[in-house]
């Protein structure tokens, strides 16, 4: 990995870097691409100032759109509107987590441990006022496949080997996978936490 430039997690660079590797993984799954509607997009906000690249909005999508797969460190209606995976969430909840390699196994953990946080959060009145699924995950037979690249080595592990650890979020306790855990935390570190999610 010596010779791998890694960004940290919602750079510009990373961004395209993660669109243009889901981008791949479609291609190189020789799927008939004239079957799909279907687009995949994520949305990070309340992100360091010095990460933003004078971007409005910290988004990356890939699509397939009338027979072409296309992607890239944007996000159009067109994308939104397809069925698909549309995320968007707090960069201090999943910065992390994103950083760290894992199987199916790990990523239900994972998923699991995130409910746990979102759950502590609601109980000391920290609760996000939104879903942060923006719909309901539509996921058409090959493409969690193809996502899931070859032996495994897929779209998350991938972009997670080029990723360096963020200092606003390194510091706290954190679960086997990198999720926060809130309980753990000092009150000084929750009260940076809380405003890095801008809660």
């Amino acid at each position: 990995m010596n010779d791998l430039e890694k960004w940290e997690f919602g750079s510009l660079e990373w961004c395209q870097f993660a669109a243009k590797t889901g981008v791949k993984l479609i291609k190189q799954a020789k799927l008939d691409l004239s079957k799909y509607e279907w687009g995949f997009s994520e949305e990070y906000t309340h992100l360091p100032e010095r990460l933003l690249a004078g971007r409005d909005k910290v988004v990356w999508h890939f699509m397939i759109h009338n027979g072409k797969v296309s992607g890239g460190a944007s996000l159009s209606i067109e994308c939104l509107e397809l069925p698909g995976f549309h995320v968007c969430s707090e960069w201090a909840k999943i910065a992390h987590a994103s950083s760290f390699i894992y199987d199916l196994k790990g990523q239900r953990q994972r998923m699991n441990n995130s409910q746990v946080l979102d759950n502590d959060l609601k109980m000391v009145g920290k609760g996000s006022k939104t879903n942060s699924l923006k719909s309901k995950p539509v996921w058409p037979p090959g493409i969690g496949e193809a996502l899931m690249g070859i032996d495994g080595e897929g779209l998350h592990n991938i972009t997670a080997r080029r990723l360096e650890y963020s200092p606003e979020v390194r510091d706290f306790p954190h679960t086997e996978f990198g999720v926060p855990i809130l309980t753990k935390m000092t009150e000084e570190q929750k009260t940076r936490f809380y405003k890095l999610l801008g809660r």
